[in-house]
């Protein structure tokens, strides 16, 4: 009887935290930042004032970027910093306010083998890495999508029309990989 309650009491907890946002009070300059959405699914990792993808060197200290998003099964609260938020978005997100005006790279990566509880699975590895100069005061949404078979960096960005929230694509080009004298100027 005891472990059925304390089973019920777990799950209405994880439902619950299934259901909360997590509201950030962060400061937001719209006339030197913008604001970013990424969602959660995807290993995701913002790379600043850069428009080629750091290499990944194992001793290496040069812009290591900033990991915002990756795949979760528990804690699936948004975080959130006061975005509009479009009709198709997904459930699970989080929400950062970025430096406008200078590049921005974004990989994506998913894949790989895992673990739960004794069951191991394989998924073939995929990765995008894509690149875009954010706007001051403007909003957008960065998320994986697969177009033609090939999994790709969609960038769109929102606008308040009224009561609705419009999305137009952002051209963010695939970011190539950077040489290591650019790496180390990258901040």
């Amino acid at each position: 009887m005891l472990r059925n309650i304390l089973w019920a009491l777990g799950l209405c907890g994880l439902i619950a935290g299934c259901a909360l946002h997590n509201v950030q009070n962060v400061t937001y300059d719209p006339a030197n930042d913008a604001r970013i959405r990424v969602y959660f699914g995807t290993d995701t990792h913002f790379y600043f004032n850069t428009s080629c993808e750091p290499k990944k060197h194992a001793f290496s200290s040069a812009n290591r970027g900033m990991w915002v998003a990756r795949p979760r099964m528990l804690n699936l609260a948004n975080t959130t910093i006061g975005m509009p938020v479009p009709d198709d978005a997904y459930r699970y997100y989080d929400e950062y306010v970025i430096k406008a005006n200078e590049p921005l790279t974004i990989t994506l990566d998913t894949g790989g083998t895992s673990q739960t509880g004794g069951v191991v699975f394989s998924t073939p590895r995929e990765h995008a890495a894509g690149t875009f100069v954010p706007q001051a005061g403007k909003d957008y949404e960065a998320f994986a999508v697969r177009r033609s078979g090939y999994f790709r960096l969609n960038v769109r960005r929102l606008i308040v029309d009224g009561e609705r929230v419009r999305t137009e694509p952002i051209a963010a080009p695939e970011a190539r990989e950077c040489a290591d004298s650019d790496e180390s100027r990258a901040g």
